[in-house]
């Protein structure tokens, strides 16, 4: 089962906040979605995979953690309490209840898969359901993120066109980064997590490319390198997502996007970035599409 990049989820205190900046980045969004634990969204959607907004709106309804059941809300709740960034990272699957058979073949700590649905907006006003099988993954080598795969159930409700229409000429997350004090250490993780994904060895870190976008685990050294001036997170001990690289289809539109927009960020022969202060805790990439 050949996985990629589904979504990744950006946790905020202020999901209002998080959309309008969104939406001066460049991005287009959807409406707000509702989620039955606490939590809500909006996406920033583009033809195969997307961004998640994601803000605890309702602390009441949080979900406890417990030994069979991996709780979305909760695992949130307490990443914001220490920062905003990249909480989480979602793989497409066909088949979630076989990830789960297959991840824990492999000595994986995998709790049971979530079945859930809920009300969507389309584009016209309309509603429609959507719904997901979820299961989810954990490292104690990374305890502050986790991972899920993604299975839709609906999915012509759930992906349109008119929401992956960018002023800025997005087209897809084309990468995302793991920076981890000892990069090499989560390489038997993610190896087996990332079924069928090539991995090369770049410097001290490693790149997993999957069917659909390319993880990147690599030293804070290494990181700070590629980002001069991105603030690190954590205690180096662990590991954390800390950018994620989209790709434009016109990169001078995107430039023109900021600067109308009064976003801060610098500029290379290839990509635009948006440091850490100015995206929730993300550098975020805006890299030209290649021909």
């Amino acid at each position: 089962m050949a996985r990629g990049i589904d979504h990744l989820v950006l946790a905020v205190a202020d999901l209002a906040a998080a959309r309008d900046r969104f939406e001066r980045l460049g991005f287009s969004t959807t409406p707000l979605g509702r989620h039955p634990w606490g939590t809500a969204n909006h996406l920033v959607q583009f033809p195969h995979n997307f961004i998640e907004l994601l803000g605890v709106v309702e602390r009441e309804e949080i979900v406890p953690m417990s030994a069979g059941h991996f709780s979305f809300s909760a695992h949130n709740d307490r990443f914001l309490g220490k920062r905003e960034g990249l909480s989480m990272l979602v793989l497409s699957t066909d088949d979630a209840h076989a990830d789960a058979e297959q991840w824990r073949s492999r000595g994986l700590r995998v709790y049971e898969p979530v079945h859930w649905s809920r009300k969507a907006t389309l584009p016209d006003g309309a509603e429609s359901t959507v719904a997901f099988t979820l299961t989810f993954v954990v490292d104690p080598l990374m305890p502050e993120i986790a991972f899920f795969s993604c299975q839709q159930h609906n999915p012509e409700a759930f992906w349109k066109p008119q929401y992956q229409v960018h002023e800025n000429s997005a087209a897809g997350i084309a990468e995302v980064t793991l920076v981890a004090g000892q990069p090499t250490r989560h390489a038997a993780f993610l190896t087996a997590l990332l079924d069928g994904a090539r991995v090369d060895e770049e410097g001290d870190g490693l790149r997993f490319t999957t069917a659909r976008g390319a993880i990147r685990v690599e030293s804070p050294t290494r990181f700070a390198a590629r980002y001069p001036g991105a603030r690190l997170s954590g205690d180096g001990s662990g590991a954390l997502f800390m950018a994620a690289t989209v790709v434009v289809a016109d990169l001078e539109r995107a430039a023109r996007c900021l600067d109308r927009n009064g976003i801060p960020y610098s500029s290379g022969a290839t990509a635009l970035h948006v440091g850490h202060d100015d995206c929730f805790g993300m550098v975020l990439e805006l890299a030209q599409r290649s021909a």
